[in-house]
């Protein structure tokens, strides 16, 4: 798959995230901005969140015959994602070589048009749901799962059932990049459990 569309689509998220994540803010009525340090930590979170939103969608690959995953690309992918599902942390860097593994070693091409688009339908769901919030008067932003604190604005998703303010592991919104595991627990975990089960009847 080109790099340019990934590229593209990274960018049309964080297009839709930056005017969202001010009226969020707006909303609140702390008027909180986005310090350096958090941006920085955003950045370093990217690989993480684009792993997640890439494995979030990949069981919709199933509903259509053409983009189905074969058995011998499922025999591939199945334990790639069992050790996502049982590693205590996913870094940055794991993130991408998981990413990279993925997209040029497993996936085929119209698989990869297709995920795309995906990833484009749901960011712009998710626009959707934020404006409707926002003219409802709702404050709740959405979050990435498992992201600390209020650095989870960026590819949606809601927080995962039992997560409070306080990521995994312990670290709260000081927590840093890569101490915890998107995967492990809540809705993440339960899509991730569920998929695998598909992959292995194949």
């Amino acid at each position: 798959m080109p790099k340019t569309t990934r590229t593209t689509l990274t960018l049309t998220a964080l297009a839709f995230t930056t005017p969202a994540l001010g009226a969020a803010s707006a909303q609140t009525g702390t008027q909180r901005q986005m310090t350096p340090e958090m941006q920085a930590r955003m950045k370093a979170m990217q690989p993480v969140n684009d792993l997640a939103q890439t494995v979030r969608l990949l069981p919709d690959l199933e509903q259509n015959k053409v983009t189905a995953l074969t058995r011998a690309q499922a025999k591939l992918l199945l334990p790639l994602l069992t050790s996502i599902q049982k590693a205590t942390s996913v870094q940055p860097n794991d993130a991408k070589k998981y990413l990279t593994q993925i997209e040029d070693r497993i996936l085929t091409a119209r698989q990869l048009t297709a995920l795309d688009s995906l990833m484009l339908k749901a960011e712009q769901d998710r626009e959707a749901r934020r404006t409707q919030a926002q003219r409802s008067g709702q404050t709740q932003g959405q979050r990435v799962p498992g992201l600390p604190g209020g650095l989870g604005i960026l590819m949606g998703g809601q927080r995962p059932a039992g997560q409070t303010g306080q990521g995994q592991g312990g670290q709260g919104q000081g927590g840093q990049p890569g101490q915890f595991n998107p995967f492990k627990q809540g809705r993440m975990a339960d899509q991730l459990g569920a998929y695998i089960k598909v992959l292995q009847k194949k």
